[in-house]
């Protein structure tokens, strides 16, 4: 796609079309899908269906990016201009041509979330970009904002990995943020509390988990994807947890439900570093679908230490 590489033309919006699950729904697995070291797609972090233009939008947090019309057609995929930003999440709004994203850089130089127009930032060029809210330094290494969200209620959601700083470790619950977008500018920032999940044998960086992906699934309601990394294992977990949020201020416990449970669920198969969540376009008569994506690290095999390979996986849920 040459110029812009992004330009979409008509100015229709995915999430106003779709037809959401209710919420306690759970997820049945439909298939798990390895890439092959090939295919070229490596360390994606962020997922994103851009529906005018009817492909996938692939980024990276080492500054790749790719276009595909399906995902499991990798040998179509597209390859961009190198962004130059460590993306961690990718969000896009049709109706005002609007990109959102998350970045993560070093632990003193934190993260950082903004919106852009038509196309994402180029290496070697000065950001066009609106940066909206930071966390600095990380609260543990490695460890920025990787939650993003778009409503077709004009809401945007923001989740941190761990915690907004060094002082929510010991914290039981991650706050989350709640934006209004005008499409031109966002406002009316509010604060969720999530009670997030304990496995208190993990070292401290991972004891209160991490909120890897978020995805909006009808008003004040996200989809969740908490994980885990064992390093002493080298063993990854996961859940997908359906949240109900209360614009009520005496009721700061939001409802959490467990609807997929990557590590029992997946006959068998074992999962990597899942990072990237988005709806699949529906179709007629057919329940609502998933896509949930890995980041392969590079997909550098063997790893240091004996450590397991990873690949770019792909992982379908349906609802039941």
């Amino acid at each position: 796609m040459p110029g812009s590489f992004l330009k979409t033309g008509l100015a229709l919006c995915l999430s106003l079309t779709i037809t959401l699950p209710t919420l306690g729904q759970a997820f049945r697995l439909d298939t798990t899908i390895y890439l092959p070291q090939e295919a070229g797609l490596h360390t994606i972090s962020g997922i994103e269906y851009i529906a005018p233009a009817g492909v996938w939008h692939l980024v990276g947090d080492r500054g790749a990016q790719w276009q595909l019309p399906n995902l499991t057609q990798y040998n179509r995929a597209v390859s961009g201009p190198n962004t130059g930003l460590q993306l961690e999440a990718l969000r896009y709004d049709a109706a005002s041509h609007t990109y959102f994203g998350t970045v993560e850089d070093d632990n003193a130089s934190g993260g950082y979330a903004f919106f852009c127009r038509d196309s994402l930032p180029r290496a070697g060029t000065t950001p066009d970009i609106t940066v909206f809210d930071r966390i600095m330094p990380l609260p543990f290494d490695n460890k920025g904002i990787e939650g993003l969200a778009l409503g077709a209620d004009s809401t945007l959601w923001l989740a941190p990995e761990a915690g907004w700083a060094p002082a929510d470790s010991s914290s039981a619950a991650v706050l989350f943020y709640r934006y209004h977008w005008s499409g031109t500018s966002l406002s009316a920032k509010k604060t969720f509390a999530y009670p997030r999940d304990r496995m208190p044998q993990l070292p401290t960086s991972e004891r209160y988990g991490g909120i890897s992906e978020i995805l909006w699934a009808g008003k004040n309601q996200l989809l969740v994807i908490e994980r885990f990394y064992d390093n002493v294992r080298d063993t990854s977990y996961a859940k997908l947890y359906e949240v109900a949020f209360s614009d009520n201020e005496t009721q700061s416990t939001p409802t959490k439900k467990l609807v997929f449970d990557f590590n029992t669920m997946l006959n068998g198969n074992r999962i990597d570093n899942l990072e990237g969540m988005a709806w699949v376009p529906a179709a007629a008569g057919k329940p609502r679908r998933l896509v949930i994506i890995s980041d392969d690290n590079g997909g550098q095999c063997p790893r240091p230490s004996g450590k397991k390979c990873q690949q770019t996986q792909l992982i379908y849920l349906s609802g039941k």
